[in-house]
């Protein structure tokens, strides 16, 4: 294949994939309350960090509840009648 042909060709555009913030999202709403150590078990493809890095700032905008008992930190969905 020619350098021409290489350049003409259709760029393919990437799969839109959900975010890390939206995946999170949609298991607290399923599930109404989940601990931060159940979603590092359900979403094995990110790390820790990654995790509550994404769980840290959805709970600073208000999309969830974070709170920590001793060593265990839960997620409350919004929604969540405590």
């Amino acid at each position: 294949m020619s350098a021409h042909a290489m350049l003409d060709a259709p760029a393919f555009s990437p799969v839109e994939t959900p975010s890390l913030e939206s995946v999170i999202l949609s298991h607290v709403e399923e599930q109404a309350v989940i601990e931060l150590d159940a979603l590092v078990i359900l979403l094995p493809s990110y790390s820790w960090n990654q995790i509550f890095h994404a769980v840290d700032t959805l709970a600073r905008r208000g999309g969830v509840t974070l709170r920590r008992h001793r060593s265990e930190y839960s997620l409350f969905s919004t929604r969540y009648a405590a």
